[in-house]
């Protein structure tokens, strides 16, 4: 924006402004003419007119400006409000309209500055301080300028000799703080802040009153001693404000003794501060609007250089420099969010040092860097050192704690894109943080930009890493698609190893046994058949990366990823490895990609695999089809035939020549030649195909007509058709009734056979019943009296005959307890009186080998006939360990069933094998085949676990 014209801004009335006014519009418009109308008691009044066409104005349109606030235009004329004036133009050129636009607020200010110099108008010092403090400064728009000027002209007029111009930075709830002092006739520059407190700041500011001092009047008071070290005999403070709105304060002084400020010198100060205002408030809104000119052509300007370049490291290394020089910084780094979402590392960095960018770290959360990237706004540390969060880096902690930290205040910018936060933009400055909240905007509006343009460099390298890895996976596929001999392996393991980013690699394929049957290797030594066998135990179910400890040897970090194909889509036909000496485990993008690539070759080994496997299959078929029994013939759309194997060409060749381009409709006999035709519509049109009886000669066919390629084109279109000679089929029915029925004569004659072994094995058990009783009975009562007998005949005798009397009755006890055993044998008691159970306990303790009984299961009586058929099963197994087995224990496990029992008998012997009980059986042992045709008797089935040395178990279920 550039300054308003001299004469503008010395004007000392509203006149002589409006006339200046409106000859310098006509010349910078190239106007006929100009008018320029002043708002006085609540309506426009004419103070000033250039040039020719005025008489087309009424006041009308200016009006209408000043009411909306905006530029009005109607045929020639054109109005431009400002403040509380309008500039109305005939036949403006539109270029100059524009200029004259942005000077707006500077001739409001311009005009409400000369009202108030009317209005505060009068003779003596006050009306020529002022004019010269207007003629001191011309009009200028330099700060420094006005500050300066304004402080030498006060000093000057007081004739005090020394005066400061100082403005407000920060405010609080005891009073405000200064930034830099303008000063005039001090002998040293100020250092630091000047402090303004509660009792003055309210009398400057909130009242706006000036504030005299004299030495000799207020010693002692705290206005003194906050002016001790100024040191002044008298002074006077007055405020500068505009708009409402503090600005700063207008010190003037003398160390002249006996000096005194009187009530003018204060109206004076307070006159000249208030003119002050004015220019000072001008001068900062053209800063300010210099500033923003100036940051957006630098924006611009920024903008332009990120948007030109699509490669992320320049597009980050252009976002530090122009961050740099927008704000002045002493160093940037940008932080880039890690995999996992938890570490910030330094990517790119401008001014900062080798160690600090390799040593920092920022975890999200913590530090100015870390709660930016946590919060996705921007945070910033004014003093570090002294009162800055904590840092989020370790290195950045040790370096406070030592107080060599390089930096004071420091800004962190989150960088946003659409995948989230990407990192960081920092900023770094030696002195405290310099910026205020239109640096903050402008920084936040930077980092928007950046971002943006951060975003489309990576949308670009990931449209030309998806472009890369799709001909990597096309030349993958090519590759191995035409060849899969050693060389092509080779040279896809080469193309994987560069997509990849890796320094060397691998690839290697599983045989049948799932051992790796081949391997090609780029950059790399061949590994032993142990390091393959190692990486294969690696192996999960998709790409994962290895530690430095399972790498192949000089490697620091690794991947591998399985190649998973094959028919049924989960087979894992091999593995792919790449790795490389650094120590950087693989990014989730290398680790996708990688899988991609597998996913590739995977799909082209399967795809060859089955390949080979479907020509396998039509090998087989034609094999299976030229040694088929049946009839198999096909024919084209037409009807011809085109394939005839060798079975129907040795049956039907004889009685029609040659088969292959006959016509397949025509071989029939003319009678059954229209069940095929129908059969060959059928075959069309229902999926089931069609059947039909046919006859060619002497022999009768039944055949089915399928049809073959009926999706296709009209001219793919034909049928196969299988027939069988059925005069063959019913020698075949005739043979199998045959055999059927000797099958059903066996069944009758081993059901007959099983019939009278069950009646036999009854009539067995009922007879040794018998004996058993009678041997009980009888026998055993015959032999218990003789006993007796024999015993009082043996108390009768004495000497040799006693002698001999007790040995016979020792003979007669031995023949009682040989007959008792032997009728327990043939049918023990305890198993009719007390039951199954206790039968088995005594068959335990009456067997040689130790044995024990284990019961499971609810207890309760069986039927008789299953009692007796177990008893006996545990009998004869038994005494075959007795005989046999040479153990040293046994078990008999019993366990009730809901339907029935089961009982499993074991020892620890030396078991056999089924060829040593097929070698017995034929010795005629046959207790074995005794048992399990004895548990078929009983409706269920025995067996028998045994190994040689392990022992043996036979097991048997009944039904109860």
């Amino acid at each position: 924006m550039a300054p308003l014209p001299p004469a503008l801004a010395a004007a000392t009335t509203v006149p002589v402004f409006g006339a200046a006014l409106a000859g310098y519009a006509c010349e910078e418009t190239r106007a006929h003419g100009a008018r320029v109308w002043v708002a006085s008691g609540g309506a426009l009044a004419e103070v000033a007119c250039e040039g020719r066409g005025l008489a087309l104005s009424d006041g009308t349109l200016a009006s209408q400006a000043l009411a909306g606030g905006t530029l009005a235009v109607e045929g020639m004329l054109t109005a431009l409000p400002f403040g509380c004036g309008v500039l109305e133009l005939v036949g403006a050129d539109p270029d100059g309209v524009e200029k004259l636009l942005a000077l707006t607020p500077l001739l409001a200010l311009a005009v409400e500055g000369v009202q108030a110099r009317e209005a505060r108008r009068g003779t003596g010092r006050v009306a020529e301080t002022v004019e010269s403090l207007m003629r001191r400064l011309g009009g200028s728009l330099d700060l420094a300028v006005v500050l300066g000027g304004t402080a030498q002209t006060a000093a000057l007029a007081l004739g005090f000799g020394r005066a400061f111009v100082a403005l407000f930075s920060e405010f609080d709830a005891e009073g405000a703080r200064t930034g830099e002092v303008f000063t005039y006739g001090f002998d040293t520059e100020f250092a630091g802040s000047i402090g303004v407190g509660p009792v003055t700041f309210e009398t400057l500011v909130r009242r706006g009153e000036a504030i005299r001092f004299e030495r000799g009047r207020d010693e002692g008071s705290p206005l003194a001693h906050g002016l001790a070290e100024l040191a002044p005999e008298a002074a006077v403070i007055a405020p500068l404000s505009a708009r409402g709105r503090p600005l700063g304060l207008l010190y003037v002084d003398t160390r002249t003794p006996g000096a005194a400020a009187s009530e003018d010198d204060a109206r004076l100060v307070l006159a000249l501060a208030e003119q002050a205002s004015l220019a000072i408030d001008n001068a900062r809104l053209y800063a300010i609007e210099t500033r923003k000119r100036e940051a957006a052509e630098a924006m611009r300007e920024a903008g332009a250089a990120l948007a030109g370049s699509l490669h992320l490291p320049e597009t980050l290394s252009g976002a530090l420099e122009h961050a740099a020089r927008l704000f002045q910084a002493d160093a940037a780094g940008v932080y880039e969010l890690q995999p996992g979402g938890r570490v910030l590392k330094i990517t790119s960095a401008l001014g900062l040092s080798s160690e600090y960018v390799l040593r920092s770290r920022a975890k999200v959360g913590a530090g100015v860097t870390g709660r930016a990237a946590a919060e996705r706004a921007a945070a910033y540390a004014h003093d570090l050192p002294r009162e800055g969060p904590p840092a989020g880096s370790r290195y950045t902690r040790q370096l406070l704690a030592a107080g060599t930290y390089p930096y004071r205040g420091v800004l962190a910018l989150p960088l946003l894109t659409r995948a989230g936060v990407f990192g960081v933009l920092t900023l770094y400055w030696a002195a405290p943080l310099p910026l205020d909240e239109d640096d903050f905007a402008l920084a936040r509006l930077f980092a928007a930009q950046a971002s943006l343009a951060i975003e489309n460099a990576r949308l670009y390298e990931e449209e030309l890493r998806r472009e890369r890895e799709a001909a990597v996976l096309l030349g993958v596929g090519r590759l191995l698609g035409e060849d899969q001999s050693d060389r092509a392996l080779a040279e896809a393991a080469r193309l994987a190893t560069l997509a990849l980013n890796a320094g060397r690699g691998l690839i290697a394929l599983l045989g049948p046994d799932g051992e790796v049957s081949r391997s090609a290797t780029y950059n790399l030594h061949p590994p032993s058949p142990e390091d393959l066998g190692h990486l294969r135990a690696q192996l999960g179910r998709g790409p994962r990366p290895l530690t430095r400890r399972v790498c192949l040897p000089l490697a620091g970090s690794a991947l591998i990823v399985p190649l998973i194909g094959g028919p049924g889509g989960g087979e894992v036909l091999g593995f792919l490895y790449a790795d490389d000496p650094g120590t950087e485990p693989p990014s989730d993008r290398v680790l996708g990609l990688a899988r991609a690539v597998a996913d590739q070759m995977a799909l082209t080994l399967t795809r060859e695999r089955l390949l080979s496997a479907l020509e396998r299959e039509e090998a087989r078929y034609r094999q299976l089809a030229e040694g088929a029994h049946d009839l198999i013939l096909s024919a084209d759309a037409g009807g011809g035939v085109t394939y005839a194997n060798p079975a129907a060409r040795r049956l039907l060749e004889p009685l029609t020549g040659p088969l292959v381009g006959r016509a397949l409709l025509s071989l029939p006999t003319p009678a059954t030649r229209g069940a095929l035709a129908a059969a060959w519509d059928a075959a069309f049109t229902r999926a089931s195909g069609g059947r039909a009886e046919i006859q060619v000669g002497d022999f009768r066919l039944e055949g089915r007509l399928s049809a073959v390629g009926a999706e296709g084109g009209e001219e793919e279109r034909g049928a196969l058709l299988i027939a069988r000679d059925l005069s063959e089929l019913q020698t075949l029915a005739e043979e199998i009734q045959r055999r059927g029925q000797a099958l059903e004569a066996a069944t009758s004659r081993q059901t007959e056979l099983r019939t009278y072994l069950t009646l036999f094995t009854q009539a067995q058990e009922e007879e040794r019943r018998r004996i058993s009783r009678e041997l009980h009975d009888d026998t055993a009562q015959v032999l218990i009296a003789t006993s007796r007998r024999v015993a009082r005949l043996a108390r009768s005798l004495e000497g040799t005959g006693r002698e001999r009397a007790q040995d016979i009755l020792t003979d007669l006890d031995a023949a009682i307890e040989s007959v008792r055993r032997f009728a327990r044998n043939l049918r023990p008691s305890v198993l009719d009186d007390l039951g199954l159970l206790p039968a088995l306990e005594w068959l335990a303790t009456q067997a040689t080998t130790p044995a024990r009984l284990e019961v499971s299961g609810q207890e309760r009586r069986l039927p008789p006939a299953v009692e007796l058929t177990v008893f006996r099963l545990v009998q004869e197994a038994l005494n075959n360990v007795d005989k046999h087995a040479r153990a040293q224990s046994a078990a008999v496990r019993i366990t009730f069933l809901p339907g029935g029992v089961r009982v499993a008998v074991k020892d620890d012997g030396q078991g056999f094998s089924p060829e040593q009980a097929e070698a017995r059986a034929q010795a005629g042992h046959l207790g074995l085949l005794g048992l399990r045709e004895r548990v078929a008797l009983a409706g269920g089935e025995l067996g028998v676990d045994s190994a040689p040395g392990q022992g043996t178990t036979l097991t048997f279920e009944l039904p109860a």
